[in-house]
Protein backbone atom coordinates (compact mmCIF):
# COMPACT_ATOMS: atom_id res chain seq x y z
CA UNK A 1 0.00 0.00 0.00
CA UNK A 2 1.41 3.59 -0.78
CA UNK A 3 1.91 5.38 2.22
CA UNK A 4 1.02 9.07 2.60
CA UNK A 5 4.43 10.40 1.79
CA UNK A 6 4.74 9.03 -1.24
CA UNK A 7 1.15 10.04 -2.23
CA UNK A 8 1.92 13.80 -0.88
CA UNK A 9 5.19 13.91 -3.27
CA UNK A 10 3.60 12.76 -6.51
CA UNK A 11 0.94 15.64 -5.60
CA UNK A 12 3.63 18.23 -5.30
CA UNK A 13 5.07 16.79 -8.55
CA UNK A 14 1.80 17.82 -10.42
CA UNK A 15 1.40 20.85 -8.17
CA UNK A 16 5.12 21.76 -9.15
CA UNK A 17 4.10 21.16 -13.22
CA UNK A 18 3.33 24.24 -14.97
CA UNK A 19 1.63 22.21 -17.93
CA UNK A 20 -1.00 20.40 -15.69
CA UNK A 21 -1.25 23.50 -13.46
CA UNK A 22 -2.19 25.42 -16.24
CA UNK A 23 -4.87 22.68 -17.46
CA UNK A 24 -5.93 21.58 -13.65
CA UNK A 25 -9.24 23.23 -14.04
CA UNK A 26 -10.22 21.60 -17.21
CA UNK A 27 -8.94 18.33 -16.53
CA UNK A 28 -11.24 18.26 -13.52
CA UNK A 29 -14.29 19.30 -15.53
CA UNK A 30 -13.71 17.18 -18.19
CA UNK A 31 -13.93 14.55 -15.56
CA UNK A 32 -16.42 15.09 -14.18
CA UNK A 33 -18.54 14.89 -17.25
CA UNK A 34 -17.22 11.37 -17.76
CA UNK A 35 -17.85 10.36 -14.27
CA UNK A 36 -21.45 11.47 -14.90
CA UNK A 37 -20.76 9.36 -18.68
CA UNK A 38 -19.68 6.41 -16.82
CA UNK A 39 -23.21 5.96 -14.81
CA UNK A 40 -25.13 5.40 -17.59
CA UNK A 41 -22.63 3.91 -20.23
CA UNK A 42 -23.30 0.35 -19.91
CA UNK A 43 -21.37 -0.77 -23.11
CA UNK A 44 -18.15 -0.71 -21.23
CA UNK A 45 -19.54 -3.68 -19.14
CA UNK A 46 -18.41 -5.96 -22.53
CA UNK A 47 -15.60 -4.96 -23.83
CA UNK A 48 -13.30 -8.02 -24.37
CA UNK A 49 -10.35 -6.00 -23.86
CA UNK A 50 -10.47 -5.15 -20.17
CA UNK A 51 -11.63 -8.06 -17.07
CA UNK A 52 -12.24 -5.98 -14.06
CA UNK A 53 -10.75 -8.83 -11.29
CA UNK A 54 -12.07 -7.73 -8.41
CA UNK A 55 -10.23 -6.55 -5.22
CA UNK A 56 -7.59 -7.51 -3.55
CA UNK A 57 -7.78 -8.15 0.83
CA UNK A 58 -7.27 -4.87 0.98
CA UNK A 59 -10.05 -3.78 -1.04
CA UNK A 60 -7.97 -2.00 -3.58
CA UNK A 61 -9.12 -2.61 -7.34
CA UNK A 62 -7.28 -4.62 -9.78
CA UNK A 63 -7.96 -4.17 -13.78
CA UNK A 64 -6.67 -6.66 -16.12
CA UNK A 65 -6.52 -4.82 -19.74
CA UNK A 66 -5.62 -6.96 -23.08
CA UNK A 67 -3.31 -4.49 -25.16
CA UNK A 68 -5.74 -4.71 -28.41
CA UNK A 69 -7.34 -1.37 -29.22
CA UNK A 70 -9.02 -1.12 -32.81
CA UNK A 71 -10.93 1.75 -32.04
CA UNK A 72 -11.61 4.86 -30.19
CA UNK A 73 -14.38 2.97 -28.47
CA UNK A 74 -12.29 0.69 -26.78
CA UNK A 75 -10.50 3.30 -25.45
CA UNK A 76 -13.64 5.20 -24.32
CA UNK A 77 -15.82 1.96 -22.95
CA UNK A 78 -12.59 0.90 -20.65
CA UNK A 79 -12.36 4.83 -19.52
CA UNK A 80 -15.52 4.67 -18.48
CA UNK A 81 -15.16 1.48 -17.01
CA UNK A 82 -12.84 2.39 -14.82
CA UNK A 83 -13.81 5.65 -13.63
CA UNK A 84 -16.93 3.50 -12.67
CA UNK A 85 -15.48 1.32 -10.55
CA UNK A 86 -13.16 3.87 -8.74
CA UNK A 87 -15.62 6.99 -8.64
CA UNK A 88 -17.51 5.19 -5.66
CA UNK A 89 -14.45 6.25 -2.96
CA UNK A 90 -12.59 9.24 -3.72
CA UNK A 91 -9.17 7.07 -2.05
CA UNK A 92 -9.91 3.93 -3.97
CA UNK A 93 -6.59 2.35 -4.29
CA UNK A 94 -6.10 0.25 -7.92
CA UNK A 95 -2.96 -1.81 -9.54
CA UNK A 96 -3.28 -2.67 -13.30
CA UNK A 97 -1.95 -5.88 -15.58
CA UNK A 98 -1.47 -4.31 -19.17
CA UNK A 99 -0.78 -7.48 -21.02
CA UNK A 100 1.26 -6.53 -24.46
CA UNK A 101 0.08 -8.43 -27.35
CA UNK A 102 2.45 -6.21 -30.32
CA UNK A 103 6.30 -7.62 -30.70
CA UNK A 104 7.32 -4.87 -32.63
CA UNK A 105 5.27 -1.21 -32.01
CA UNK A 106 4.39 0.52 -28.82
CA UNK A 107 1.17 1.81 -30.53
CA UNK A 108 -1.41 0.28 -28.50
CA UNK A 109 0.28 1.01 -25.56
CA UNK A 110 0.47 5.12 -26.62
CA UNK A 111 -3.18 4.59 -26.41
CA UNK A 112 -3.57 2.94 -23.32
CA UNK A 113 -1.74 5.98 -21.46
CA UNK A 114 -4.02 8.53 -23.57
CA UNK A 115 -6.34 7.25 -20.87
CA UNK A 116 -4.71 8.07 -17.86
CA UNK A 117 -3.86 11.91 -19.31
CA UNK A 118 -7.71 12.66 -19.09
CA UNK A 119 -7.09 11.62 -15.37
CA UNK A 120 -6.94 13.96 -12.24
CA UNK A 121 -3.55 13.56 -10.08
CA UNK A 122 -5.83 11.57 -7.56
CA UNK A 123 -5.84 8.56 -9.35
CA UNK A 124 -1.53 8.90 -10.29
CA UNK A 125 -1.50 8.88 -6.30
CA UNK A 126 -3.73 6.05 -5.72
CA UNK A 127 -2.14 4.03 -7.98
CA UNK A 128 -0.42 0.90 -6.31
CA UNK A 129 1.62 -0.58 -9.35
CA UNK A 130 1.23 -1.19 -13.43
CA UNK A 131 2.88 -4.14 -14.33
CA UNK A 132 3.46 -4.61 -17.98
CA UNK A 133 3.43 -8.54 -19.16
CA UNK A 134 5.77 -9.25 -22.18
CA UNK A 135 7.14 -6.02 -22.77
CA UNK A 136 8.67 -5.25 -25.84
CA UNK A 137 12.33 -3.18 -26.86
CA UNK A 138 10.03 -0.16 -27.99
CA UNK A 139 7.83 -0.26 -25.23
CA UNK A 140 10.30 -0.09 -22.89
CA UNK A 141 12.50 2.58 -24.76
CA UNK A 142 8.91 4.81 -25.54
CA UNK A 143 9.23 6.25 -22.11
CA UNK A 144 12.90 7.94 -22.68
CA UNK A 145 11.14 10.12 -25.38
CA UNK A 146 8.01 11.46 -22.79
CA UNK A 147 8.28 14.18 -20.95
CA UNK A 148 4.29 14.79 -19.53
CA UNK A 149 4.36 14.73 -15.89
CA UNK A 150 1.67 11.76 -15.55
CA UNK A 151 3.92 9.55 -18.04
CA UNK A 152 6.67 10.10 -15.53
CA UNK A 153 4.78 8.87 -12.72
CA UNK A 154 3.57 6.15 -14.46
CA UNK A 155 6.78 4.90 -15.69
CA UNK A 156 8.01 5.25 -11.97
CA UNK A 157 5.17 2.90 -10.95
CA UNK A 158 5.58 0.41 -13.75
CA UNK A 159 6.99 -2.91 -13.36
CA UNK A 160 7.87 -5.30 -16.44
CA UNK A 161 7.54 -9.09 -16.20
CA UNK A 162 8.79 -11.55 -19.01
CA UNK A 163 5.99 -14.38 -17.93
CA UNK A 164 2.96 -14.30 -16.55
CA UNK A 165 4.04 -16.75 -13.19
CA UNK A 166 6.28 -13.77 -12.05
CA UNK A 167 2.81 -12.11 -10.52
CA UNK A 168 3.00 -14.93 -8.17
CA UNK A 169 5.52 -12.66 -6.39
CA UNK A 170 3.01 -10.43 -5.46
CA UNK A 171 0.50 -11.17 -2.59
CA UNK A 172 -2.33 -8.98 -3.86
CA UNK A 173 -2.55 -11.37 -6.88
CA UNK A 174 -5.39 -14.28 -5.91
CA UNK A 175 -6.54 -17.14 -8.07
CA UNK A 176 -9.44 -15.23 -9.50
CA UNK A 177 -7.85 -13.14 -11.16
CA UNK A 178 -5.57 -15.52 -12.72
CA UNK A 179 -8.89 -17.32 -13.74
CA UNK A 180 -9.93 -14.26 -15.86
CA UNK A 181 -6.65 -14.07 -17.82
CA UNK A 182 -7.20 -14.67 -21.64
CA UNK A 183 -5.70 -18.12 -22.17
CA UNK A 184 -3.05 -16.40 -24.67
CA UNK A 185 -1.57 -14.45 -22.35
CA UNK A 186 -0.97 -18.53 -20.16
CA UNK A 187 3.07 -18.84 -21.21
CA UNK A 188 5.38 -21.14 -21.09
CA UNK A 189 5.37 -20.47 -17.10
CA UNK A 190 1.00 -21.61 -17.31
CA UNK A 191 2.18 -24.80 -15.24
CA UNK A 192 3.66 -23.05 -12.36
CA UNK A 193 1.00 -20.88 -11.96
CA UNK A 194 -1.35 -24.10 -11.77
CA UNK A 195 0.87 -25.99 -9.38
CA UNK A 196 0.60 -23.14 -7.10
CA UNK A 197 -2.61 -22.49 -6.87
CA UNK A 198 -3.64 -25.89 -7.00
CA UNK A 199 -0.57 -27.28 -4.51
CA UNK A 200 -0.49 -29.86 -7.09
CA UNK A 201 3.23 -30.73 -8.04
CA UNK A 202 2.60 -33.78 -10.26
CA UNK A 203 3.64 -32.66 -13.96
CA UNK A 204 0.91 -31.20 -16.12
CA UNK A 205 -0.11 -32.62 -19.20
CA UNK A 206 1.20 -29.55 -21.67
CA UNK A 207 -0.76 -27.30 -23.79
CA UNK A 208 -1.44 -28.14 -27.60
CA UNK A 209 0.56 -25.32 -28.41
CA UNK A 210 3.59 -25.78 -27.36
CA UNK A 211 3.59 -28.91 -30.05
CA UNK A 212 3.86 -25.28 -32.44
CA UNK A 213 6.14 -23.26 -30.86
CA UNK A 214 9.15 -22.99 -28.38
CA UNK A 215 11.15 -25.48 -30.63
CA UNK A 216 14.55 -25.87 -32.15
CA UNK A 217 14.06 -25.52 -36.05
CA UNK A 218 15.07 -29.25 -36.91
CA UNK A 219 12.38 -30.58 -34.49
CA UNK A 220 9.46 -29.21 -37.00
CA UNK A 221 8.48 -32.03 -39.50
CA UNK A 222 9.97 -31.46 -42.52
CA UNK A 223 9.01 -31.39 -46.22
CA UNK A 224 11.43 -33.28 -48.91
CA UNK A 225 11.81 -29.41 -49.59
CA UNK A 226 13.64 -28.46 -46.21
CA UNK A 227 10.96 -26.40 -44.77
CA UNK A 228 9.02 -27.15 -41.97
CA UNK A 229 5.63 -28.25 -43.52
CA UNK A 230 3.25 -25.91 -41.40
CA UNK A 231 5.15 -23.20 -42.83
CA UNK A 232 4.85 -25.26 -46.12
CA UNK A 233 1.24 -25.54 -46.05
CA UNK A 234 0.32 -21.77 -44.58
CA UNK A 235 2.46 -19.85 -47.49
CA UNK A 236 0.67 -22.46 -50.30
CA UNK A 237 -2.27 -21.08 -48.68
CA UNK A 238 -1.53 -17.83 -49.29
CA UNK A 239 -0.22 -18.26 -52.45
CA UNK A 240 -3.62 -20.46 -53.41
CA UNK A 241 -5.57 -17.13 -54.59
CA UNK A 242 -3.47 -13.94 -55.98
CA UNK A 243 -5.96 -11.88 -54.07
CA UNK A 244 -4.65 -13.29 -51.02
CA UNK A 245 -1.38 -11.49 -50.35
CA UNK A 246 -3.44 -8.56 -51.82
CA UNK A 247 -5.19 -8.24 -48.79
CA UNK A 248 -4.93 -4.74 -47.23
CA UNK A 249 -2.50 -5.10 -43.72
CA UNK A 250 -1.96 -8.91 -44.58
CA UNK A 251 1.26 -9.45 -41.47
CA UNK A 252 -0.12 -6.47 -39.74
CA UNK A 253 -3.67 -7.18 -38.76
CA UNK A 254 -4.93 -9.06 -35.17
CA UNK A 255 -6.96 -12.12 -35.84
CA UNK A 256 -9.42 -13.54 -33.10
CA UNK A 257 -8.01 -15.66 -30.41
CA UNK A 258 -11.16 -18.27 -31.12
CA UNK A 259 -9.81 -18.17 -34.70
CA UNK A 260 -6.02 -18.80 -33.98
CA UNK A 261 -7.08 -21.61 -31.96
CA UNK A 262 -9.33 -23.24 -34.08
CA UNK A 263 -6.38 -23.43 -36.78
CA UNK A 264 -4.00 -24.43 -34.04
CA UNK A 265 -5.75 -27.28 -33.21
CA UNK A 266 -6.21 -28.60 -37.51
CA UNK A 267 -2.10 -28.45 -37.46
CA UNK A 268 -1.81 -30.14 -34.20
CA UNK A 269 -4.37 -32.93 -35.37
CA UNK A 270 -2.79 -32.96 -38.74
CA UNK A 271 -5.97 -31.77 -40.27
CA UNK A 272 -4.47 -30.72 -43.60
CA UNK A 273 -6.99 -30.94 -45.67
CA UNK A 274 -8.89 -27.98 -43.18
CA UNK A 275 -5.49 -26.14 -43.32
CA UNK A 276 -5.63 -25.98 -47.14
CA UNK A 277 -9.54 -24.90 -46.78
CA UNK A 278 -8.91 -22.46 -43.97
CA UNK A 279 -10.36 -18.96 -45.74
CA UNK A 280 -9.23 -16.49 -43.18
CA UNK A 281 -6.00 -15.01 -44.53
CA UNK A 282 -5.20 -13.21 -41.50
CA UNK A 283 -4.96 -15.89 -39.45
CA UNK A 284 -2.33 -17.60 -41.02
CA UNK A 285 -0.37 -15.25 -41.90
CA UNK A 286 -0.47 -14.32 -37.96
CA UNK A 287 0.63 -18.32 -37.45
CA UNK A 288 3.59 -17.29 -39.54
CA UNK A 289 4.46 -14.38 -37.84
CA UNK A 290 3.88 -16.32 -34.81
CA UNK A 291 6.66 -19.65 -35.62
CA UNK A 292 9.02 -16.94 -35.98
CA UNK A 293 8.59 -15.32 -33.14
CA UNK A 294 9.02 -18.03 -31.01
CA UNK A 295 11.52 -20.40 -32.54
CA UNK A 296 13.32 -21.57 -29.77
CA UNK A 297 16.62 -19.86 -31.85
CA UNK A 298 16.41 -17.15 -34.62
CA UNK A 299 16.02 -17.79 -38.13
CA UNK A 300 19.27 -16.18 -38.67
CA UNK A 301 21.89 -17.60 -36.51
CA UNK A 302 22.76 -15.81 -33.27
CA UNK A 303 26.64 -15.61 -34.37
CA UNK A 304 25.91 -13.76 -37.37
CA UNK A 305 23.60 -11.06 -35.45
CA UNK A 306 26.76 -8.68 -34.87
CA UNK A 307 27.92 -8.85 -38.19
CA UNK A 308 24.96 -7.31 -39.57
CA UNK A 309 24.83 -4.63 -36.61
CA UNK A 310 28.07 -3.55 -38.25
CA UNK A 311 27.61 -3.94 -41.80
CA UNK A 312 28.09 0.03 -42.92
CA UNK A 313 27.18 -0.54 -46.50
CA UNK A 314 24.65 -3.08 -48.34
CA UNK A 315 25.92 -4.87 -51.21
CA UNK A 316 24.43 -7.99 -53.14
CA UNK A 317 27.27 -10.19 -53.20
CA UNK A 318 28.51 -9.98 -49.39
CA UNK A 319 24.65 -10.36 -48.60
CA UNK A 320 24.51 -13.51 -50.60
CA UNK A 321 27.51 -14.69 -49.22
CA UNK A 322 26.48 -14.27 -45.88
CA UNK A 323 23.19 -16.41 -45.99
CA UNK A 324 25.27 -19.04 -48.08
CA UNK A 325 27.22 -19.19 -44.37
CA UNK A 326 23.62 -20.39 -42.73
CA UNK A 327 23.16 -23.86 -41.77
CA UNK A 328 20.72 -25.77 -44.83
CA UNK A 329 17.75 -25.73 -42.90
CA UNK A 330 17.90 -21.91 -41.77
CA UNK A 331 19.06 -20.82 -45.24
CA UNK A 332 16.33 -22.91 -46.56
CA UNK A 333 13.52 -21.23 -44.51
CA UNK A 334 14.83 -17.13 -44.69
CA UNK A 335 14.84 -17.67 -48.33
CA UNK A 336 11.50 -18.97 -48.61
CA UNK A 337 10.10 -16.35 -46.12
CA UNK A 338 11.84 -13.14 -47.79
CA UNK A 339 10.59 -14.54 -51.17
CA UNK A 340 6.90 -14.32 -49.87
CA UNK A 341 8.12 -10.61 -48.61
CA UNK A 342 8.78 -9.54 -51.61
CA UNK A 343 5.68 -11.22 -53.53
CA UNK A 344 3.64 -9.37 -51.11
CA UNK A 345 5.73 -6.16 -51.21
CA UNK A 346 4.92 -6.08 -54.85
CA UNK A 347 1.67 -5.55 -54.41
CA UNK A 348 1.72 -2.86 -51.92
CA UNK A 349 -0.10 -0.46 -54.09
CA UNK A 350 -3.02 -2.58 -53.13
CA UNK A 351 -2.11 -4.35 -49.52
CA UNK A 352 -0.18 -0.73 -48.23
CA UNK A 353 2.78 -3.48 -47.08
CA UNK A 354 5.86 -1.56 -48.44
CA UNK A 355 9.13 -3.49 -48.19
CA UNK A 356 10.11 -1.12 -45.14
CA UNK A 357 6.94 -2.40 -43.29
CA UNK A 358 7.49 -5.56 -43.43
CA UNK A 359 10.83 -5.56 -42.65
CA UNK A 360 9.15 -3.52 -39.50
CA UNK A 361 7.11 -6.37 -39.22
CA UNK A 362 9.60 -9.38 -39.59
CA UNK A 363 13.54 -8.08 -39.05
CA UNK A 364 13.02 -8.97 -35.14
CA UNK A 365 11.41 -12.10 -36.43
CA UNK A 366 14.37 -13.08 -38.80
CA UNK A 367 17.37 -12.17 -37.16
CA UNK A 368 17.35 -11.12 -33.42
CA UNK A 369 20.40 -11.40 -30.22
CA UNK A 370 21.09 -13.93 -27.69
CA UNK A 371 19.67 -11.76 -25.16
CA UNK A 372 18.59 -8.07 -25.35
CA UNK A 373 20.91 -5.63 -23.06
CA UNK A 374 18.51 -3.81 -20.84
CA UNK A 375 21.07 -1.51 -19.58
CA UNK A 376 21.28 0.50 -22.73
CA UNK A 377 17.79 0.01 -24.92
CA UNK A 378 18.24 3.01 -27.15
CA UNK A 379 21.50 1.15 -28.00
CA UNK A 380 19.00 -1.69 -28.45
CA UNK A 381 16.25 0.10 -30.42
CA UNK A 382 19.12 1.33 -32.64
CA UNK A 383 20.19 -2.36 -33.40
CA UNK A 384 16.94 -3.01 -34.25
CA UNK A 385 16.72 -0.41 -36.87
CA UNK A 386 19.66 -1.76 -38.44
CA UNK A 387 18.10 -4.99 -38.80
CA UNK A 388 15.26 -4.05 -40.03
CA UNK A 389 16.44 -1.92 -43.19
CA UNK A 390 19.13 -4.99 -43.73
CA UNK A 391 15.79 -7.34 -44.36
CA UNK A 392 14.33 -4.13 -46.10
CA UNK A 393 17.46 -4.23 -48.22
CA UNK A 394 17.31 -8.40 -49.11
CA UNK A 395 13.29 -8.20 -49.79
CA UNK A 396 13.85 -5.00 -52.37
CA UNK A 397 16.76 -6.82 -53.96
CA UNK A 398 15.63 -10.57 -53.74
CA UNK A 399 15.97 -11.17 -57.40
CA UNK A 400 19.34 -10.53 -57.40
CA UNK A 401 20.40 -12.17 -54.39
CA UNK A 402 18.48 -15.19 -55.06
CA UNK A 403 18.74 -15.75 -58.77
CA UNK A 404 17.21 -18.01 -60.86
CA UNK A 405 15.26 -19.67 -57.31
CA UNK A 406 11.47 -18.94 -57.08
CA UNK A 407 9.36 -19.41 -54.29
CA UNK A 408 7.65 -22.67 -56.05
CA UNK A 409 10.81 -23.90 -55.54
CA UNK A 410 10.91 -24.21 -51.98
CA UNK A 411 6.76 -25.81 -51.85
CA UNK A 412 5.95 -28.95 -52.57
CA UNK A 413 3.60 -28.59 -55.83
CA UNK A 414 0.25 -29.07 -54.51
CA UNK A 415 -2.04 -29.06 -51.16
CA UNK A 416 -2.56 -33.14 -52.17
CA UNK A 417 1.12 -33.81 -52.28
CA UNK A 418 1.36 -32.20 -48.86
CA UNK A 419 -1.33 -34.52 -47.42
CA UNK A 420 -0.62 -37.61 -49.26
CA UNK A 421 2.96 -37.71 -47.92
CA UNK A 422 1.79 -37.41 -44.78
Amino acid sequence: MIIDNEKQQIRELFANDQKYAQNEKKIQNDFIVSMQVAKYELKNRDDPLLIQAGLTEQKQSVFIIQGKFQTENNIRSITYYMISQLQNQKNQEFFIIYINTELKTYLNLSKFYSIFKEFPCIYFENLQKLFILHGNIFIKSWFWFQNSIQIKVLKQKTIYLDKVAQLLNYQFFKKQQFEKMPAYCKDSSYQQFQQAFNGNHQKIVQQSTNQLYNLELDQYEFTNKGIPLIIDLCVTKLLQNPQNIQLEGIFRLCSAQTQDRQFESFLIQKQYSEILDFDNIIVIANFIKRVLDKLKYSVVPYQFYNQIISIKQYFVQETQALIQQFPILNRNLFTLIILLLQLVAQNSDINKMTSSNLSIVFGISLSRPLEYEQANIQEQYQKIKIINQFIQFIIDNASEIFPNQIINDFLLETGEEQIEQQ
